[in-house]
C-alpha cells in the first residue's frame, strides 16, 4: 500500500512556488511613478504592478500596497524578509542589498536651481565650492549621491517631503534641490509653479528604477515577476501605461513645423519634440492641419495636443502645457516697394492688415485696436500681399522671411512688437505621467542643445 501511495505522490504535479501573495509591497510618494491621489495609489509603477499581478494570477491589487515615507519603506525592505520596495533606483551601492525586478523607467537625479539664481555647475565640486545649500530627502538616491561625493553635512538640508523640498527651493531657503527630474517637474505642475522658473543645473545620477525585493526573497518569485514584466513590455503595455500614443497636431509654420518633400512633418519644434519623445520612451502621431482645426481638436478631443502654440491668458486654462519649445519674434511686414512707413501697431490702424484664423499674433494685434483681415492659413497672406489685397502682414519674423523667400516675394520689415515662447498645448485628458516625462525629457534636450552651442 505504501508503495502505491509513494507512486501516486511521485506522479502528482509538484506544487507551484509560493505566489506573490506572500510578499509585502511598499511604495512612497514619488510621482509620476507612485503617489497617492484622493486616498488611492496611482502612477506608472502602480499600474504596472497591477498588470504583473494579473499576469501571474496573483490575488492582490493596489489596495494591498503599503504607503510609507521613503526612509521607513527603505529600512523595512532592508530588514524584513518578503518585502518589495518601489520605485527604487538601482545603484552599485545598493546592488547586493536587494534582488531586482525591472526596469520600470530611467531616473535622472539632478541638482535643480531656480532659473533666476544664475547658478551654473560643471561638476559636484562646484556646488561644494559655492557653499550652496541643497535640499534632500533622507535615504533618497539624491542624498546618497551627495554623501558619496563628499558634500559637507552643513550644506545638506533634509526636507520632510518632496513638496517641502520644492517649497524650500522656491522660497530661497535652499539654493539647489537634489531629486529625480521627472518627479520634480511633476510636482511643480501639481503645485501650480511654472516649470520655466526652474532649471536642471547638474546631473548627479542616472540609473533605472526597479522593484527592489528583500535579498532573501525566493529567486523563483523574483523570476516570476521579471518574466511577467518582460511579457508586458513586449506586448506594449508599458508604453500604454505611460499614456499610449498621443496625437500631436500642428500647422504649416516654418521653420518650427512644416511638411517636407516626402510628406513628413518636420521643423525645429517638431524635431525637438521627437528627440524628447524618444528619450522619454513615449509615442505620438504627428499631423499637419489648418491651424484653426489643429487648435480646436486639441481643445475638444481627448489625447490630442497642438504646437507650436503661444501661451496666452485666454488659452492658459484650456490646456496642459509642455515647453517652451522655441521663441518667436512678432513683426509687421509689407512689400519691399510699398510706399508704407510704420513704427508701431498704432500706425497700422488705417491699413488692411493680414493674419489667419485663431492665430495668436493676429488676435494680439486686433486686441490693440487694429482691424485684421483673416485668411484660413498663413501661407495665403503671401499671395494676398503680392496681389495688393492687404497692405501689411503680422506674423512670426522667421516664418515671414522663409515663406517670402519660397514665393520669391520681396519683403520689407516695418517693426517688431513682441517676443513670445511657443509651447505644446495638450488636452487635459493627456495623462499626467506623459506630460511630466515629456517635460523632463524636453528640458534635457534643450540643455544638450545649449551645451553644444
Amino acid at each position: 500500500m505504501k508503495k502505491w501511495l509513494l507512486l501516486v505522490l511521485v506522479l502528482l504535479p509538484l506544487p507551484a512556488a509560493a505566489g506573490l501573495e506572500g510578499l509585502t509591497f511598499i511604495t512612497e510618494e514619488y510621482p509620476p511613478y507612485n503617489y497617492r491621489h484622493n486616498d488611492r495609489l496611482e502612477g506608472i509603477s502602480i499600474e504596472l504592478l497591477e498588470r504583473i499581478f494579473a499576469e501571474t494570477d496573483t490575488a492582490l491589487s493596489r489596495e494591498d500596497v503599503l504607503y510609507y515615507p521613503w526612509a521607513r519603506g527603505y529600512d523595512t525592505a532592508l530588514s524584513e524578509p518578503g518585502t518589495v520596495l518601489f520605485s527604487t533606483t538601482r545603484t552599485e551601492q545598493r546592488e547586493e542589498l536587494f534582488q531586482w525586478v525591472g526596469p520600470i523607467a530611467t531616473n535622472r537625479v539632478k541638482l535643480i536651481a531656480r532659473r533666476d539664481s544664475g547658478i551654473q555647475l560643471d561638476e559636484i565640486g562646484d556646488a561644494i565650492a559655492g557653499g550652496y545649500r541643497i535640499a534632500v530627502i533622507r535615504e533618497d538616491i539624491g542624498a546618497q549621491r551627495l554623501q558619496e561625493a563628499g558634500v559637507p553635512e552643513s550644506q545638506i538640508h533634509v526636507a520632510i517631503s518632496n513638496v517641502s523640498a520644492l517649497r524650500m527651493l522656491e522660497r530661497g531657503r535652499v539654493d539647489l534641490w537634489a531629486y529625480g527630474e521627472d518627479v520634480a517637474f511633476w510636482l511643480m505642475q501639481e503645485e501650480g509653479l511654472p516649470t520655466t522658473d526652474f532649471v536642471p543645473a547638474l546631473t548627479i545620477s542616472e540609473s533605472d528604477l526597479y522593484y527592489a525585493l528583500h535579498r532573501d526573497t525566493d529567486p523563483a518569485l523574483v523570476e516570476r515577476m521579471q518574466t511577467a514584466l518582460d511579457r508586458l513590455r513586449e506586448q506594449g503595455i508599458v508604453s500604454d501605461i505611460l499614456g499610449g500614443t498621443i496625437t500631436f497636431n500642428t500647422e504649416e509654420y516654418p521653420p518650427y513645423n512644416y511638411q517636407d518633400e516626402d510628406g513628413r512633418v518636420t521643423g525645429r519644434a517638431t524635431e525637438l519634440l521627437r528627440t524628447a519623445l524618444d528619450d522619454a520612451e513615449l509615442d505620438a502621431d504627428f499631423r499637419l492641419l489648418p491651424w484653426a482645426r489643429a487648435l480646436t481638436e486639441a481643445q475638444l478631443r481627448e489625447l490630442h495636443c497642438v504646437y507650436s502654440t503661444t501661451r496666452t491668458p485666454e488659452r492658459e486654462s484650456l490646456f496642459t502645457w509642455v515647453g517652451p519649445l522655441v521663441s518667436s519674434t512678432w513683426a509687421a511686414f509689407t512689400l519691399a516697394e510699398a510706399d508704407i512707413e510704420a513704427d508701431s501697431l498704432d500706425d497700422l490702424a488705417e491699413l488692411r492688415v493680414g493674419s489667419f484664423r485663431k492665430d495668436a499674433v493676429g488676435q494680439y494685434v486686433a486686441n490693440q485696436g487694429v482691424p485684421i483681415v483673416v485668411a484660413s492659413a498663413e501661407r495665403e497672406n503671401v499671395g494676398r500681399l503680392r496681389a495688393g489685397l492687404i497692405d501689411a502682414w503680422v506674423t512670426g519674423e522667421q516664418t515671414a522671411w522663409l515663406l517670402a523667400e519660397e514665393a520669391d516675394l520681396p519683403l520689407r520689415r516695418l517693426f517688431s512688437f513682441n517676443e513670445v515662447d511657443l509651447y505644446l498645448a495638450c488636452h487635459p485628458s493627456v495623462p499626467d505621467p506623459f506630460i511630466a516625462r515629456l517635460q523632463a525629457a524636453l528640458d534635457r534636450a534643450l540643455a544638450n542643445t545649449e551645451t553644444r552651442q
